[in-house]
């Protein structure tokens, strides 16, 4: 197996163990024995369980950092732009729902040092809504409104979902993203942008 593969499927059976019992009580030998791997080809990709946690983290981090990047450039209204970034972001973390419960619920298991620098990737994403936002204000679409507090709640709104979304419910991912930005649009934008862009 390529030393590439080995580090993803590792990787891979650490997700599903951090998901389902927790990354305290997970443990390498769980990993190793799901993975079919010796407790030395672990650790000749990582160094420890912390080092798994924080590479799984950093790995999902950096795909919804893309994924914002992307749809905030994908349209040049800034409305629609961050329209995009919550549709998009919303239907990426039904996509990784392990990875993003792992993300959300485990990084303060981190030691300090791998924790602040998985803390700098969160507010590289909570800095790009919050610059959007900012957008917004400038060009006077919003209400007056605190762009920290309308980026947090933002924030907020679409990293739970993945605690109460059910794909087997009445709504699909992309009918729920689209309530969920009519819910978020309703509270910043001005009645008459909201209504011209029948938000």
């Amino acid at each position: 197996m390529k030393k590439s593969s080995t580090r993803e499927l590792i990787l891979e059976k650490a997700i599903d163990h951090f998901y389902k019992s927790g990354y305290v009580k997970a443990s390498i030998r769980d990993i190793v024995r799901s993975a079919g791997l010796a407790n030395s080809t672990v650790y000749s990709h990582f160094k420890n369980k912390d080092e798994i946690l924080y590479r799984i983290i950093e790995d999902i981090g950096s795909t919804l950092m893309n994924e914002l990047q992307e749809s905030s450039r994908s349209a040049t209204d800034p409305v629609e732009a961050l329209r995009n970034m919550i549709f998009n972001h919303i239907c990426l973390i039904n996509e990784n729902w392990k990875s993003i419960k792992i993300y959300i619920e485990e990084q303060y298991q981190l030691p300090v040092q791998l924790r602040k620098k998985a803390s700098k990737q969160h507010r590289q994403i909570y800095e790009l809504l919050k610059g959007k936002v900012e957008e917004l204000m400038h060009l006077g679409l919003t209400h007056e409104i605190n762009p920290a507090v309308a980026a947090f709640s933002a924030f907020a709104m679409m990293n739970w979902s993945y605690r109460w979304f059910d794909d087997s419910g009445s709504l699909t991912i992309e009918e729920v993203a689209d309530q969920i930005i009519s819910i978020f649009f309703s509270g910043i934008l001005k009645e008459d942008v909201a209504d011209a862009r029948q938000i």
